[in-house]
């Protein structure tokens, strides 16, 4: 699936500030005015996912983008082999609480809907709403997860499929999900980027990364949207995710596990609604 989009470089914008957490500084961004929308991305990525749908959100909300430790210009934990997704979501409770203190709605991609769950979780009065994205903590533990989750919890096997990976969960090309990839690819080099990554897969072999049970005690209005063609996060996982959190809302998109970057119109044409429906 390709559509021939003209590639356009990102000019990176310095951070609104940077919030002070145990795993270290975690940089952030806010653009627009109005009720808060909190943008939690994926593993290996960084805030700049969301640039394909940020002007549709911030033309009516105050939207806040964070870089997780070790992702964008946010610096490694350390060591960088202490990332973890469970210790990432651990932070998030401060972090809302300091940026938005009224509670926001958050859109978690992977390992920022797990975050997002697990503020739902802990801190119900601090979630408005959900937007889950292909989002984890709901994978079985299969052989077949496990031992893949295993594998590229090891740095020698991230660093063999760093730029190959990606591609792989990418289906559509643009303009967009190319600056993902030239970014994911630029980030090769830089110390402690493969240890950080390979911590947080080998992090999702934790029994607190299973929120499979958990899930049904979630009561915020939520919206699921995954990719249909997503090989990390299969869209199976949305149907399970979407019987057990009671009164939400699916939409599959013809994308990989990046909907938003993939087909960002599409995106905002289920995101909005349901933004309306919660502010």
């Amino acid at each position: 699936m390709e559509t021939t989009v003209e590639n356009q470089s990102t000019t990176e914008k310095k951070p609104t500030g940077f919030f002070s957490s145990k795993l270290g500084k975690i940089a952030y961004w806010v653009e627009g005015k109005g009720k808060p929308i909190i943008l939690l991305h994926s593993a290996g990525h960084d805030h700049q996912d969301f640039e394909s749908i940020l002007p549709g959100l911030s033309a009516k909300y105050k939207v806040i983008s964070i870089d997780w430790p070790g992702h964008g210009m946010s610096p490694n934990p350390e060591p960088a082999s202490s990332a973890s997704a469970v210790e990432y979501a651990k932070i998030i409770p401060d972090l809302v609480n300091e940026l938005a203190p009224e509670g926001a709605i958050l859109i978690g991609n992977s390992i920022g809907g797990f975050a997002s769950l697990q503020l739902a979780l802990r801190k119900p009065e601090l979630v408005k709403g959900l937007i889950l994205v292909d989002s984890g903590g709901m994978n079985e533990p299969t052989w077949v997860t496990r031992n893949f989750s295993a594998l590229k919890g090891k740095v020698w096997f991230t660093s063999l499929v760093w730029n190959f990976f990606p591609n792989q969960y990418l289906k559509v090309k643009n303009r967009y999900t190319q600056s993902i990839l030239s970014r994911i690819k630029e980030r090769e080099n830089i110390e402690g980027a493969k240890e950080v990554n390979a911590a947080i897969w080998k992090s999702f072999l934790d029994e607190r990364h299973d929120l499979r049970e958990k899930v049904t005690q979630i009561k915020a209005p939520t919206l699921i949207v995954w990719g249909e063609f997503d090989p990390v996060i299969e869209s199976k996982i949305a149907t399970e995710l979407h019987e057990k959190i009671k009164g939400s809302q699916i939409a599959l998109l013809k994308t990989g596990h990046v909907p938003f970057a993939e087909d960002p119109n599409a995106f905002l044409k289920v995101a909005l609604p349901f933004l309306q429906t919660v502010y």
